[in-house]
């Protein structure tokens, strides 16, 4: 594999999802990752099933964020366990880390203090809410933060309640924000010689992750809505029913709304309504615009559609459920995500490789997912 950040010491503290995303990513880029874990472990190790052994063994949330890493038991709240941190760190290049803040104030371990007495360390923190704001000092958990920041507003069914989004995507971004500004401050540090705190806050990285619905709101000041499958600002760029199940169609531009109605026999509709020549005249006849498709699109089978789709250049696709997503082969290998790791035992473990191709290569460690010191 291609190792950009060979030679790249971290020192993992943190724990569940953010955190140990942003420290996997940085292994499967080359760094040597460290995954500090209390002697009952990364909590995650447990949040199952399914579990690598039926109904015991490590949970596959454990195993979708910590390949990669070795680990070591540590207990921060002893002498020792300071006295070890402190040691590690003084040869590491990155800490990661997210506890509540103030919380290891106490014990010398805060960012600051650990700044002071290691000014070439790159520190990560993640937090709930950013510490220069009034909430600092309260915890958050990704579902909380897809409630906050409207998320759950926007997600589901029209005239449905609010939703989460189907994964912990806020964790998700955070570890991205988080993983993409580590390396920032490691770039910066080969100018400046000094390391850098680097804080990424679950709620600000929600925020951040609404981009063109919160524009939209930061320009009109209207309150957001939900729109289910469609999209709020081009028509179509939604989920169909054909006759034989459901797609997703994603037109980008005028040329293609075109194509598409020259396609599906559409041209009597389209010359009749003038305004559907552009997209903003679709988005105000949203209505008709989707009852037009959709009862051409029901007499179809969705392999007719495809096919008329792509060859008139149209981005559209099937619905795929997870499975087979990952492990279906019928339309040919569309990712090669999917990569195989051997653990100490021999056993052969599934994961997905971080979606970065550095010279044709993907980014993924050999290494699997650590057991946890002191247990089988």
């Amino acid at each position: 594999m291609r190792s950009p950040l060979a030679g790249i010491t971290v020192v993992d503290a943190s724990r569940i999802l953010a955190g140990p995303l942003c420290t996997q990513v940085l292994a499967d880029l080359g760094a040597d990752v460290l995954k500090l874990e209390p002697k009952d472990g990364d909590a995650t190790r447990s949040w199952g099933p399914p579990f690598e052994h039926g109904d015991h063994g490590d949970s596959a949330y454990f195993r979708s964020c910590n390949r990669g890493k070795r680990s070591e038991v540590l207990e921060l709240a002893t002498a020792e366990g300071q006295a070890r941190l402190h040691a590690l760190l003084a040869n590491a290049d990155v800490y990661v880390e997210n506890f509540r803040p103030g919380s290891l104030a106490k014990h010398g371990l805060e960012p600051a203090q650990l700044r002071a007495r290691h000014p070439r360390l790159v520190i990560g923190s993640i937090r709930a809410f950013a510490s220069d704001t009034t909430a600092a000092s309260r915890a958050g958990y990704d579902f909380l933060m897809q409630a906050e920041s409207g998320w759950m507003a926007i997600t589901g069914p029209v005239d449905g309640p609010p939703m989460k989004v189907g994964v912990a995507l806020v964790d998700v971004l955070t570890g991205l924000f988080l993983a993409n500004g580590i390396q920032a401050a490691l770039l910066e540090r080969v100018r400046t010689g000094a390391g850098a705190h680097v804080e990424v806050p679950l709620y600000e990285a929600a925020l951040a992750g609404l981009v063109n619905v919160g524009a939209s709101t930061l320009m009109t000041g209207n309150e957001a809505r939900r729109f289910g499958n469609a999209h709020p600002n081009i028509v179509p760029y939604q989920s169909f029913e054909a006759a034989d199940g459901p797609f997703a169609v994603a037109v980008g531009n005028d040329a293609q709304f075109r194509a598409l109605c020259d396609a599906f026999g559409l041209q009597r509709e389209f010359a009749a309504h003038p305004a559907w020549a552009t997209n903003p005249g679709r988005v105000a006849d949203r209505m008709a615009v989707v009852a037009a498709l959709a009862a051409v699109f029901a007499e179809l089978t969705r392999a007719t559609i495809l096919e008329r789709c792509d060859a008139i250049g149209v981005p559209a696709g099937p619905v795929r459920g997870v499975a087979e997503a990952l492990l279906g082969q019928g339309e040919g290998r569309l990712h090669r995500a999917v990569v195989e790791l051997e653990d100490a035992d021999g056993a052969k473990q599934r994961g997905i490789a971080t979606p970065i191709l550095v010279d044709g290569v993907r980014a993924a460690s050999p290494l699997p997912p650590p057991t946890l010191p002191g247990k089988s």
